[in-house]
């Protein structure tokens, strides 16, 4: 269209009550744009951006129309109302509240819209992870992969079993350049990991951006961090221990499934994992497991037997 409106610190938003929580997330996105907040309001008379539901829309479906006067947004839902909304921030952000007169209606053309965080090589502190969901919202993703255990750390806490953060979260080294062709590493530890109420606070965070968080808790390999808290779950029997991985790729040593214990291990990390994430999915991994380890136990052996 021809013309513009101009979005201004203090201009009153409209918004039902179902959808002052993402006018609300919209003003403090909005906010160093603007140079300063937006007022909210459920039913304002003449306001300058007016955010409503429409269920003639696809639930992730908006329409968002900028004229002269003022703006009007409809969604399908939260969410499709929340997309439209990054919308307009990125148009406002283009010459800093002065938004081109310009109808777009969208809708994604991909259910599922995720990126994943590998927290177990590098590890990212909660402000980090939040900042990570941001630029997700900001793209219109809708799903976080969280990968939590690996051989190189452990970083959720579970409570039934404490050593997996107090042993299995850290490691002595890491390798310093290619780890396929190098010997060296670094000299300090390495660690970290979240505990369950901070587990809570970046699912909520995540929440309120419509964002589901799949928490990834790797079987049957890529489990040396778990072994170096709890060895026992390791083929074999007899003293033996392991590390905390400082080097990249697959290793050989993984669970157990020839020993009943490993599984209810893993029953009791899911419980808890299960009580956290309140996603319709669970990553278990299931990839890069050698079974080297499984052809030499005479449990795995054994099982195989019996399951056929």
């Amino acid at each position: 269209g021809v013309g513009a409106f101009r979005l201004k610190a203090g201009a009153v938003v409209s918004a039902p009550d179902s959808l002052l929580g993402a006018a609300r997330l919209f003003s403090e996105m909005a906010a160093p744009i603007l140079g300063g907040k937006l007022a909210l309001e459920s039913h304002a008379a003449a306001p300058a951006l007016s955010l409503a539901g429409d269920s003639s829309l696809a639930r992730e479906e908006y329409v968002l129309d900028v004229t002269r006067r003022g703006i009007e947004l409809r969604g399908g839902s939260v969410s499709a109302v929340l997309y439209g909304l990054q919308s307009l921030r990125q148009l406002a952000f283009e010459n800093r509240g002065t938004i081109p007169v310009v109808r777009i209606h969208d809708k994604p053309f991909f259910a599922y819209r995720g990126a994943m965080l590998d927290v177990c090589r590098h590890f990212s502190p909660i402000g980090e992870v939040k900042r990570f969901i941001d630029i997700l919202a900001l793209h219109k993703l809708n799903v976080f992969h969280w990968h939590l255990t690996d051989d190189q750390g452990w970083r959720i806490e579970i409570r039934r079993y404490p050593a997996l953060t107090q042993t299995g979260s850290v490691r002595r080294g890491t390798v310093v350049g290619d780890h396929r062709t190098s010997s060296e590493y670094t000299d300090e530890p390495y660690g970290g990991y979240y505990t369950q109420d901070e587990i809570r606070e970046v699912v909520a965070y995540a929440a309120e951006r419509h964002i589901a968080v799949i928490p990834e808790i790797e079987m049957p390999g890529h489990a040396t961090a778990a072994l170096a808290a709890y060895p026992e779950l390791a083929c074999g029997h007899g003293p033996k221990s392991f590390e905390t991985s400082g080097r990249w790729g697959v290793l050989d040593d993984v669970f157990c499934p020839g020993k009943e214990q490993t599984f209810e291990f893993l029953e009791g990390v899911l419980d808890e994992v299960l009580e956290l994430f309140p996603s319709k999915l669970i990553h278990i991994g299931g990839d890069e497991c050698p079974r080297v380890r499984w052809k030499e136990c005479p449990d795995c052996r054994a099982r195989m037997e019996d399951e056929g």
